[in-house]
């Protein structure tokens, strides 16, 4: 695997026109919001960071000239997989988000429709962020966008053990969503969110087994939910994410977090020398400490050429 670039920049002027793939055609109708319909929003906004200017609600169109989208107008763009495409433009999605919140509770909703379906795909975390990261500008009353989408990060990091026992699919996507959010998101001093640094390392050691996990920890993480220690194995899945995520955003979490780095890296020597987990998953933590060693640079092209074809062995049962 190699890392993956990844945009930084804010969203520039809004696009006029709406038509895009991903259901963003332009609606011809006003329609009005859907009531029950409003997320869950799991305790109070704690790690807000919002300095940008709030977004006026557009009750009448504004002066964009577009309708008011309503609820279900909404749903249909945000969970349309096209909406999530590299070739759709963020900033379409931001134009319509804008002409269907009005109120603090639509805050919630627009919050909870992207970041559930980010965690039904782990291939659309990246895209997710970076439309997620583009919002952090809308908010209404007390409601901030970016507030919001952080109290569901929130809750499923703290369910996460219950998660990766029972449902490693959405614990790989969430840990996917984490990262990428950790990799766009700054701060208005273009600092990274350092809020999401612990976080990421406890949901890295989880993957790798219950010995891994920080003492200070209160609840007992069952041997046989994960693994990663002697006797235990890894989910495959799980561990994919973490080495395409380290790889991506290994040298920003070095900077900022380098004795927990260095942590991370022994657990990944031990799990790969002790585990009884498959050669795919050996094979993708041998690439996490090779790009550590070199810096966080690029393989070159007779590394990346030796991974491919390693995969490619494991794929069709030549490696054991």
């Amino acid at each position: 695997m190699t890392g993956r670039g990844r945009s930084r920049g804010r969203a520039k002027v809004l696009d006029q026109d709406p038509s895009s793939p991903g259901g963003l055609a332009s609606r011809n109708s006003t329609g009005e919001a859907e009531d029950g319909e409003n997320a869950h929003s799991d305790g109070d906004d704690e790690q807000t960071i919002n300095q940008a200017e709030p977004v006026t609600p557009n009750t009448s169109g504004g002066s964009t000239g577009q309708p008011t989208l309503s609820l279900t107008d909404m749903k249909s763009i945000l969970e349309d997989s096209r909406t999530y495409s590299e070739q759709n433009d963020v900033k379409r999605v931001l134009l319509c988000a804008k002409n269907f919140v009005r109120s603090q509770d639509d805050v919630k909703t627009l919050a909870c429709i992207i970041y559930n379906k980010c965690l039904e795909d782990y291939s659309l975390a990246k895209r997710g962020s970076e439309i997620c990261d583009s919002m952090t500008c809308i908010e209404v009353g007390n409601a901030k966008f970016r507030g919001c989408l952080l109290s569901l990060v929130q809750a499923d990091y703290k369910a996460r053990k219950e998660l990766i026992g029972k449902d490693s699919c959405r614990f790989s996507c969430f840990l996917a969503f984490l990262c990428e959010i950790f990799g766009i998101m700054r701060t208005a001093t273009d600092e990274v969110f350092k809020p999401l640094i612990n976080p990421i390392f406890d949901c890295f050691n989880l993957i790798l087994g219950p010995e891994f996990v920080r003492n200070d920890d209160e609840e007992e993480v069952e041997s046989s939910q994960r693994g990663g220690g002697e006797g235990t194995v890894v989910n495959d899945d799980a561990c994919e994410i973490l080495a395409a995520e380290l790889q991506s955003i290994g040298r920003l979490l070095e900077e900022n977090a380098e004795d927990q780095m260095q942590q991370l890296i022994d657990n990944i020597r031990t799990c790969i020398i002790n585990s009884r987990s498959s050669p795919r998953v050996r094979c993708s933590l041998l690439e996490v400490v090779e790009a550590y060693a070199r810096g966080w640079e690029p393989a070159n092209n007779d590394t990346t050429r030796f991974y491919c074809d390693m995969a490619v062995g494991i794929i069709s049962g030549l490696v054991l």
